[in-house]
C-alpha cells in the first residue's frame, strides 16, 4: 500500500500563485491546489474530458460551472463539494489570502502527470 508524505510530494507552479501536488493510482488521480495572494479574480474556464469531484479544504471561493450567462456560480467554503462532469467549462474565484482544493479526476490527467 503506497503511502505519500504530503510535503515531500513534488510541487508543479502552473503560475506563480499555485502550486499542484498530486497522487496516482493506474486510474484515479487526487490533485491538491494552493492558491496564494488572494482575493484574484476567475481564471478562464477551462474544460477536459474527465470527470472531476472537487473538496474545498480551505475556502472561501467561487466556484463557476459552465461559462458566460450560464454559468452556475456557488459560493463554497471549507468542507463543501462540487462535481464537475466531463467537458464542462469551469474555474475558480479566490475570495480570501489563500484556498486550497483537492481534485479527483477520472480518468488520470495525463498532461499532469
Amino acid at each position: 500500500m503506497p503511502t505519500f508524505k504530503y510535503d515531500e510530494l513534488p510541487v508543479v507552479h502552473p503560475s506563480p500563485l499555485t502550486a499542484r501536488r498530486l497522487v496516482h493510482s493506474d486510474h484515479l488521480m487526487m490533485v491538491s491546489v494552493d492558491f496564494c495572494g488572494g482575493p484574484t479574480p476567475p481564471a478562464p474556464p477551462h474544460s477536459h474530458p474527465h470527470e472531476q469531484v472537487t473538496y474545498i479544504a480551505q475556502g472561501p471561493i467561487n466556484f463557476f460551472v459552465g461559462e458566460g450567462s450560464d454559468a452556475q456560480v456557488s459560493r463554497l467554503t471549507t468542507g463543501d463539494m462540487v462535481v464537475i462532469p466531463a467537458n464542462v467549462p469551469h474555474t475558480v474565484e479566490v475570495l480570501a489570502g489563500t484556498a486550497r482544493l483537492i481534485d479527483c479526476f477520472y480518468p488520470l490527467r495525463e498532461d499532469f502527470i
